[in-house]
């Protein structure tokens, strides 16, 4: 039950933050989104910011726990590709707003915002990036990738792509059929795709 309430006003917190902004939206707000006292909030999370940091650390440790999975999982690079952006998609899906999120908050201090609030984002694209990069340099050794760009090369363009599109048209890239984004990511990567 406490983990159900936690994860419950990780939601409202991740959903307002997102749309009104995390210096716009008040304790009383997320109170009322997640259906609680704002006592309920505060015997959860000492404060917003707390709060902020549970978003951020959910958000980062789901996506990064994805990146991993697909990467050591069993395999060609294909299937492991078709599993991240599988996954990646479902994110959107569900959790969407996160990134919303996260753009606010570059624009409201970037970097050093992320530091103080102990998340050190360099450290953390590292870390995306290298589960990407085995991924691709798998395909690479597989010959499905017809470029011998360097993987790290690729994966930045993986995740431009991705930053772009959530960056210009928010969660509305989501309604794209899947195999339309996976179709752009083999001609952006430069892989082959193999019948099933």
């Amino acid at each position: 039950m406490r983990e159900q309430s936690r994860a419950k006003l990780i939601d409202a917190g991740r959903k307002l933050f997102a749309e009104k902004g995390y210096f716009n939206t008040r304790i009383s707000d997320i109170a009322q989104e997640a259906g609680m006292s704002q006592g309920n909030v505060y015997w959860y999370f000492s404060s917003k910011e707390e709060l902020l940091k549970a978003v951020l650390a959910d958000g980062f440790e789901t996506l990064g726990d994805l990146m991993r999975t697909a990467a050591e999982g069993m395999g060609t690079s294909q299937g492991k590709l078709d599993n991240l952006l599988e996954g990646y998609l479902a994110f959107g899906r569900e959790r969407g707003d996160f990134n919303a999120v996260l753009v606010s908050l570059i624009g409201h201090g970037g970097d050093e915002l992320f530091k103080e609030l102990g998340f050190d984002m360099a450290q953390i694209g590292l870390g995306y990036t290298q589960s990407l990069e085995n991924i691709l340099s798998q395909g690479q050794s597989e010959s499905s990738l017809t470029t011998d760009t360097d993987p790290t090369i690729l994966a930045m363009l993986f995740f431009a792509l991705f930053n772009g599109l959530n960056l210009t048209y928010g969660q509305g890239w989501l309604d794209l059929p899947p195999d339309v984004i996976r179709d752009a990511v083999y001609r952006l990567l430069g892989m082959i795709p193999t019948k099933n």
